[in-house]
Parts: C-alpha cells; structure tokens; sequence
C-alpha cells in the first residue's frame, strides 16, 4: 500500500529554513513514515503557500514529528494511493526530478532542454508510458548541507519540473516506477511521480 501526505507549511522562519534543505527535510519526514526507505516527497508552492507532499510504504504518523518544529500551517493530511491504471489510459503528471548521464563514474546534471526531455522520456518508457505532451520547467540547484558549516556536506542537484500527459502501455511497470520514484537523489526531494487521471480522456 502506498500512502500519500500533504504537509502545508506555514510562513514562519523555521518553515523557510528548513523548507531550504532537503537533507534536513529528508531527516524530519522520515520520523513520521517509520523512517521507510523508499520514501518520497516534493516541496511545491499551492494557492500562493508552500506545501510538501510525502509518499511512503506505509501509514504515516506525524502525531510528534513537528511538535519540536512549528512549521505547519494546518494539520498533516494523508490517504491511501489507489492507482487504478488500465493500458490505453491518459494522466496528467507532474514529476520533479534530478536528470542526470554517468560519466567516468560520476553524475552529471543534464543541462540542455533536448536533453532533459530525452531523459524523461527514457525513464517513463522504461516506466511502461509514453509522452503524449510535456513541459519542462528549470528550477535551478538545489542546494542541501548536512553539517553547520558552509561548505560541511554540501550537495548540489540540478532541478527539473515535468508536467504533461502521458499514456499507460503497462500498468504494473507504472505502479512499480511510481512506488520506487523516478531517477536520482530521492533522498533531496526528486523522484515523486504524481498522476491524475485526463479529465474527458
């Protein structure tokens, strides 16, 4: 079962601040989703406010994770994900992700647009759907630090946003890609794959 959160933050500067790293945001979402592995979460603005939606294997508690952090703006929100896919089937998608090429062992970010729709495109077929339309949207780097200093565990990922539509071929490889998430750094906030059913499809 895969359980889907939303978290509204509220505008304080604790909110800011630890919406600011997702290292941190990484550490605190994982104590509400008994610190499962496979979790996923994406920081977007909603109705002119910042919100974070979490993914994870199992329920989420969030009973006391943010008792010691004020940053909600209301209480969490959460519901079981029932992907009901059928082949042929149209969804709307949204996906922030980390598109990257392996080069002498090292991750490259993907700069060029051709090249980020390539990767995407790659991905979701392997993911059993393809591309019918697609905006990409660069969100820059996104910049994380595990220790206090400035330069104490940095890292950098490049940031894409991908929204569009796409076709379902094969709909247990789209549940299992959406289960794992889709390309790197899902640790950082990349990789949620969110779907919708096309609304007169």
């Amino acid at each position: 079962m895969i359980y889907l959160s939303r978290l509204r933050l509220n505008q304080s500067r604790a909110a800011l601040l630890w919406s600011a790293n997702p290292y941190r945001m990484h550490q605190r979402l994982s104590m509400g989703s008994g610190h499962d592995p496979r979790l996923l979460f994406r920081l977007e603005e909603a109705q002119g406010s910042a919100q974070v939606l979490v993914q994870s294997q199992c329920q989420p508690d969030w009973a006391e994770v943010f008792v010691d952090l004020p940053v909600l703006a209301a209480p969490p929100e959460f519901k079981p994900l029932n992907l009901r896919l059928a082949a042929g089937m149209a969804c709307c998608f949204r996906l922030l992700a980390n598109p990257t090429v392996k080069r002498a062992g090292k991750r490259l970010g993907l700069m060029r647009e051709p090249d980020q729709r390539a990767w995407l495109e790659r991905k979701l077929g392997e993911a059993g759907c393809q591309v019918l339309s697609l905006t990409v949207t660069p969100r820059g780097i996104l910049r994380s630090r595990k220790g206090t200093g400035d330069e104490q565990g940095q890292q950098s990922h490049l940031a894409v946003l991908y929204d569009g539509v796409l076709q379902v071929l094969d709909p247990g490889a789209l549940v299992s890609a959406v289960e794992a998430g889709i390309g790197s750094a899902k640790g950082y906030g990349f990789g949620l794959l969110s779907l919708a059913p096309l609304r007169g499809a």
